[in-house]
């Protein structure tokens, strides 16, 4: 169904489920990111976590979440971000109503900015060595740089660092970046749960009908992702490097 400000609303009510779920997808993602704070989406997520009006704790949704036997997580892509949760069916309205609230009134608390700017350079440093992503960083190389799709997604402590003073805030630009992106038309709510369809309706509509409306569209990539100049390219991966050549491989010096 479509609620009446334009969130499309997938409702799923499987008798048998023995856990309810949800997930909202925003149709946005790090190819947004300005060129001066990559990572911005992924941060953005990060924040949305982190307390809302009718919920302010830094913890609330969590809690709420694993006391009820139920688990949560995130993530953001280069056109996606992605809310999700899974729960015991009977505490799924309580759920809704945190979950809700991530697309209404998020605090963007400024006391939890510098500690979850650290987690979310400690996602990158985890995932450094990690050969799909050097995989993917080759691939990048060999892309469109003016294609955003290929730029930075994780984000750093160094890219992410506050602005000079003067300019607007880290907080000032997340805020700006939700409200420029995040929008009732760009967003797909998905709720499987035990219960009849008319009652996660019902459920549905009072908890998001309220997201703001205000007649964005999903962002669009214009430039291409591949030069035709730049073609043909051969990548190779090995144990001890990873290299990008045109029309060559680089390999590994024998031992």
């Amino acid at each position: 169904m479509t609620l009446e400000n334009g969130l499309n609303v997938l409702l799923v009510s499987d008798p048998e489920a023995d856990k309810a779920a949800a997930s909202m997808n925003v149709r946005v993602g790090s190819a947004q990111d300005p060129d001066d704070l990559q990572g911005l989406a992924h941060f953005l997520e990060h924040m949305l976590f982190l307390g809302t009006e009718p919920y302010p704790e830094s913890d609330a949704y969590q809690r709420y979440i694993s006391n009820n036997a139920g688990s949560h997580n995130a993530f953001t892509a280069q056109q996606d971000t992605n809310y999700f949760f899974d729960i015991e069916p009977s505490a799924l309205p309580g759920a809704l109503d945190r979950f809700s609230e991530f697309f209404l009134s998020p605090l963007f608390n400024a006391d939890q900015l510098e500690s979850e700017r650290n987690i979310v350079h400690s996602e990158y440093m985890a995932r450094i060595r990690d050969e799909s992503r050097r995989e993917n960083d080759v691939l990048n190389q060999l892309l469109n740089p003016d294609n955003p799709t290929t730029g930075f997604a994780v984000g750093s402590r160094e890219t992410l660092a506050s602005p000079p003073e003067g300019e607007a805030t880290l907080r000032e630009r997340v805020i700006d970046f939700y409200h420029q992106h995040y929008d009732a038309n760009v967003m797909n709510l998905a709720v499987v749960a035990p219960q009849p369809l008319d009652t996660l309706e019902e459920w549905v509509a009072e908890r998001f009908a309220d997201i703001p409306d205000n007649d964005l569209s999903v962002p669009t990539v214009d430039a291409p992702l591949v030069e035709a100049d730049t073609l043909p390219a051969i990548s190779s991966v090995s144990r001890c490097k990873i290299a990008v050549s045109y029309v060559s491989i680089f390999r590994c010096p024998t031992p």
